[in-house]
């Protein structure tokens, strides 16, 4: 998932590394770092993933990197409907 974020993004992903339904920020952070080697992290709030953050910028994006999107639009989707849940 990408959002705007002072003029820079943040790329967003389901962490390739963590096991189990994520319930602390803490532990998906720690394996975001250390694991997944993006810069943050935090677990969904419905589906109970854990989502590893960082920076990014898509100026040169190689072919092979659309399957890569087509999962961070995926993770978008959820987010957002996990949105339109808790604001109910």
């Amino acid at each position: 998932m990408i959002l705007g974020v002072q003029g820079q993004n943040i790329c967003k992903t389901t962490s390739k590394h963590f096991k189990g339904l994520c319930w602390l920020d803490s532990s998906c952070r720690k394996v975001c770092i250390e694991q997944d080697k993006f810069e943050d992290g935090h677990c969904s709030k419905l589906q109970r993933k854990c989502l590893c953050t960082k920076l990014c910028a898509f100026d040169n994006i190689p072919n092979e990197a659309g399957t890569i999107l087509v999962q961070d639009v995926k993770t978008l989707e959820a987010e957002l409907l996990e949105e339109e849940i808790f604001r109910a």
